[in-house]
């Protein structure tokens, strides 16, 4: 089986926050054209993967999902195609062997919150991301990174070793799609 390819999909304001507090869906600050690049990435993947937080913001029972959580005190199916388990002591390289009976991981998402942000950061295991930055503030929030200093969103994916690779607008009010991937 070859290795499994995780790009990270997120969506943050001017100001770097993916969340005004836990539960603070994109779906309700984000712009149609980002809502659009967003779903199309979650049908053409065959997995996405996020916390706790994440996916009860946003429940969908129909979606093939593994959910972080230190919750979940062994690895479990939770609902058909939804799959809980603590990551501490686990990698992202283990991900596909736990779900591969229901359908093969080749293809993964990161869809957040921060800490499974840093998970997969801290395992080098971010392939690549797709960063939506809106052209609205918070002031405070949730970062993409737990240790985050910088104050912009494609700063902080810097700050963290990665490079820009493309850069488009979605639409005439700036909002801004950013591909981005590992340096080297």
């Amino acid at each position: 089986m070859s290795a499994a390819r995780f790009t990270l999909v997120v969506c943050a304001t001017a100001d770097g926050f993916i969340a005004r507090a836990p539960g603070h869906s994109p779906a309700e600050w984000a712009s149609p054209e980002e809502q659009a690049v967003f779903l199309a990435a979650v049908d053409a993947a065959d997995w996405a993967v996020m916390g706790r937080g994440t996916h009860e913001a946003a429940p969908r029972p129909d979606r093939r999902r593994i959910v972080l959580s230190g919750s979940a005190s062994h690895p479990e199916w939770r609902a058909p195609g939804q799959f809980w388990l603590d990551p501490t002591g686990r990698a992202p390289s283990d991900l596909p062997g736990l779900v591969g009976g229901v359908r093969p991981l080749r293809e993964g998402l990161i869809l957040g919150g921060t800490r499974a942000h840093d998970w997969f950061h801290a395992h080098r295991a971010v392939d690549a991301v797709e960063l939506t930055v809106e052209p609205v503030s918070f002031g405070a929030g949730l970062p993409v990174f737990s240790d985050q200093r910088a104050r912009e969103a494609v700063e902080a994916f810097l700050e963290k070793g990665y490079r820009v690779r493309a850069e488009r607008r979605l639409n005439s009010g700036g909002t801004r799609l950013v591909s981005l991937g590992p340096r080297g």
